[in-house]
């Protein structure tokens, strides 16, 4: 009798479902054309954080759209967007986007645990291809929708 509680107790706290909840918040970020407002798909640029070793982004890929992950343990994060074409060259043609931020714990369930929701109170970016930046909601959740507008100045930018 009592293995049998203790089976029913076990399988009663232990959940199929497991958690299903997105456990990231990263803003997403979507790339604009500054004239027309209009989406654009690029090409032809790198996109890395200030510090890291990967890219966010190849030149190799088109994207429409990227995520831009902050560090929890830092209340600025910094994006490198090198344009990676031939007339254009060198570090000081590099764009770079900084989100000053404060990370707020939040318990999701036990099951799911704990993650970070980030509060943006300062978004800015320099201005060689980028030509404005605009951010839609300043809390970051794991919500997966686009929170950055990122607007380009373009002329050849496959659309």
């Amino acid at each position: 009798c009592v293995v049998l509680i203790a089976a029913v107790a076990t399988m009663w706290s232990c959940s199929s479902s497991g958690c299903i909840d997105n456990q990231s918040s990263i803003p997403l970020a979507g790339f604009y054309d500054s004239k027309t407002k209009k989406k654009l798909k690029i090409s032809g640029i790198n996109i890395g954080g200030v510090g890291a070793e990967t890219l966010l982004l190849s030149s190799s890929e088109s994207a429409a759209q990227v995520y831009l992950p902050l560090r929890s343990t830092q209340s600025s994060t910094s994006f490198c967007f090198n344009y990676g074409t031939d007339s254009i060259t060198g570090y000081q043609y590099n764009d770079t986007i900084t989100f000053d931020y404060e990370s707020i714990p939040y318990f999701v369930s036990e099951e799911c645990g704990a993650m970070y929701y980030y509060k943006v109170g300062k978004l800015q970016s320099t201005h060689l291809l980028i030509d404005s930046v605009k951010l839609l909601e300043p809390l970051i959740t794991n919500t997966d929708v686009e929170r950055v507008k990122i607007y380009f100045r373009s002329n050849d930018t496959q659309q």
